[in-house]
């Protein structure tokens, strides 16, 4: 448990993620630990924008509004407007927050196991 309570201090995202799947023998156990990872070191609120789009409005991601394996949904406020965006679609402004590195990680999860 010491190492997964220290995972975020870990530079390398292979490192990060097989940290994060220890003991996640199969399918289901791997998707029930990387959500248990977004819900544990995602910190909200946080000023974000719409993933690979340089024109995208700034705005405030508040929280999950599901986590599940394939579908991570946060509420979104946009100019006070509520709404919801897959987790997969955002990107956290502050590259070198932990928020961006774990939703990265998410990704690569996503992109590898998937």
């Amino acid at each position: 448990m010491t190492e997964y309570e220290n995972v975020l201090a870990e530079k390398g995202q292979e490192k990060r993620i097989d940290i994060v799947l220890t003991d996640a023998y199969d399918e289901y156990e791997q998707q029930i630990a990387f959500c248990c990872y977004l819900e544990d070191y995602i910190t909200f609120p946080f000023k974000a924008r719409i993933r690979d789009d340089k024109d995208s409005e700034t705005f405030t991601v508040l929280g999950f509004t599901s986590v599940a394996p394939h579908r991570v949904v946060c509420e979104i406020d946009l100019k006070s407007t509520l709404s919801r965006m897959p987790l997969s679609e955002i990107e956290p402004i502050d590259k070198n927050s932990s928020n961006h590195m774990v939703i990265d990680d998410y990704l690569k999860f996503i992109e590898d196991y998937y």
